[in-house]
């Protein structure tokens, strides 16, 4: 079984490999989308947890017109959604806001969740920012059952900066 600690310890690993120049050569890895990076990301997380890295897992999404979403991953049953901000981007990429519909699927797992945020840009995200995290999103009427979350942060400032989010 795996630990959300091991997730994020991969998710480094990857993150490190994806900024050295001698590992990318010729390929712009640390330029790369989300949508680009993803196969990249399944991938490395088949080698590196085997069979139990599940890719486009189903979970609950309030607020969706079928009342259901995939989360980007689920390795030993870690939920893990993936968002990365390329150099020219705004920071906005890595926001709360944006990323609201993440943060509900994480929030509706019913288990250990994290939210992986790859930020490749120089003027990367303050505390205050991800801080923003804790602030969470509505879900609607009605009583629904929360599950605490970690974030992931992975920017040029060096040491990966990880906020607990309990609700």
């Amino acid at each position: 079984m795996s630990s959300v600690s091991q997730v994020i310890e991969a998710f480094e690993l990857l993150y490190t490999g994806l900024r050295d120049p001698s590992f990318r050569k010729s390929l712009p890895l640390d330029k790369w989308s989300e949508k680009q990076l993803l196969p990249l990301v399944r991938t490395f997380l088949l080698g590196y947890f085997g069979p139990k890295a599940r890719p486009e897992f189903g979970t609950v999404l309030p607020g969706a017109l079928s009342g259901y979403g995939r989360v980007d991953f689920v390795v030993y049953g870690v939920a893990v959604e993936f968002a990365v901000r390329r150099p020219w981007c705004p920071r906005s990429d890595l926001m709360p806001r944006v990323n609201r519909t993440e943060v509900l699927k994480l929030m509706k797992h019913d288990g250990r969740a994290v939210l992986v945020l790859f930020d490749f840009a120089r003027d990367g995200l303050e505390d205050h920012h991800l801080a923003g995290y804790r602030d969470l999103p509505s879900m609607g009427r009605g009583n629904h059952a929360r599950s605490p979350f970690s974030v992931a942060y992975f920017g040029l400032r060096g040491d990966p900066v990880r906020l607990n989010v309990r609700v």
